[in-house]
């Protein structure tokens, strides 16, 4: 450890440089000087071959901006594919209610209306209920099947056979 006395006027002063401050022949060096006068410290800094760095910001952007991209298109896929399943269940409980009320057609008609496109709606009769569902592939890339499903209980007066088939039963008192 170094006292300073009076002797030392001036090494506290940056624009003064001191002799400690004089590396090997003669030069400035900033850090420790090592017996050798090699600096050592933080300005010693990396080797020539790593210290160039130019095109690290280009290279670091474009895989954010990849990153960034592959994010958005699989939120936009996950909010399509929310949309796609409210679509096809609002198909299904409307085909699902007319088929209850022997208007099979209609209900076709109606959940191809509200159902994605490229929907596919599934029909069946299982006992007193009808069972609808339907199914779609909101992104064509990609294998996933949204489906929403429906049940209803068949209307009384209505046949099984009434609902696959689609035709209205007929109304008591001659009205069609």
């Amino acid at each position: 450890m170094h006292c300073p006395r009076r002797s030392d006027n001036g090494r506290d002063n940056p624009s003064r440089p001191d002799r400690h401050d004089r590396g090997h022949g003669g030069r400035r060096v900033r850090g420790r000087a090592t017996r050798r006068g090699a600096a050592v410290g933080p300005t010693s800094g990396p080797p020539s071959w790593l210290a160039d760095d130019r095109g690290a910001v280009t290279v670091e952007a474009a895989l954010a901006l990849g990153t960034l991209v592959a994010v958005t298109a699989a939120a936009v896929g996950a909010v399509a594919a929310v949309a796609a399943g409210v679509r096809c269940t609002d198909a299904a409980l409307e085909l699902a209610r007319q088929a209850a009320r022997g208007d099979t057609e209609r209900g076709r008609a109606a959940a191809a209306q509200l159902a994605p496109a490229g929907a596919e709606p599934e029909l069946r009769v299982d006992g007193d209920l009808v069972v609808v569902t339907v199914r779609v592939r909101p992104v064509g890339l990609l294998p996933v099947t949204i489906s929403g499903a429906a049940t209803a209980a068949v209307e009384p007066g209505v046949t099984a056979g009434a609902v696959r088939s689609g035709s209205a039963p007929a109304q008591p008192g001659g009205a069609p």
